[in-house]
């Protein structure tokens, strides 16, 4: 999530400083909404008492689907609210999906509708280390991801994810403090 944040703060520089003259802070606020918003579909799973989020994955099936995300999401913004919005939208958007396809749950389906299945790059994140979590792709079926979130799965994800320090919640942080730095130094 502060991965997320950063990225969406530092969309928003640039995009601001390809389109000049607007306000900073409103940028970053949407790039940050905008590179956070994929993630509604968890807060509805979240908050649905009759569906159990267990498996992080499980709530990448709405809005993480970028063949079909990223071009009528950015479209519609453009429409509705010009060039600069519209770009900071897909820019954001398309990072928030790359983010998720390294480390953390079982990657996106990004071939979908043409394909199912979901894709994941360089390293799958488990809080044991185990052997099998580095390799350049993995591509999950359905069946597939069942079985590998068997083996290396993390029932307490959300707490060893966001509430633990570990090598990538690190990286988080430091692409968050950059961007703040950034927007401090460019907002002067």
């Amino acid at each position: 999530m502060f991965l997320d944040i950063g990225v969406g703060i530092l969309a928003a520089i640039f995009a601001s400083y390809l389109y000049p003259g607007g306000n900073l802070l409103l940028f970053s606020a949407i790039g940050i909404f905008f590179s956070l918003l994929p993630d509604l579909d968890f807060i509805y799973y979240k908050l649905d008492k009759r569906k159990r989020l267990e498996k992080g994955y499980a709530h990448r099936n709405l809005f993480h689907l970028p063949l079909l995300y990223l071009p009528f999401g950015t479209l519609l913004v453009w429409m509705l609210f010009g060039n600069l919005w519209g770009l900071l939208f897909m820019i954001t958007s398309f990072l928030h999906f790359i983010h998720d396809s390294i480390a953390y749950g079982r990657g996106v389906k990004w071939l979908y509708p043409f394909s199912n299945d979901s894709y994941a790059f360089i390293y799958l994140y488990s809080r044991v280390v185990k052997s099998g979590l580095w390799n350049p792709i993995f591509i999950f079926n359905k069946e597939s991801i069942v079985k590998f979130d068997e083996e290396h799965g993390d029932e307490n994800w959300i707490e060893n994810i966001f509430y633990k320090f570990h090598p990538i919640a690190v990286v988080e942080l430091v692409v968050f403090v950059i961007s703040l730095i950034v927007l401090m130094v460019y907002v002067r």
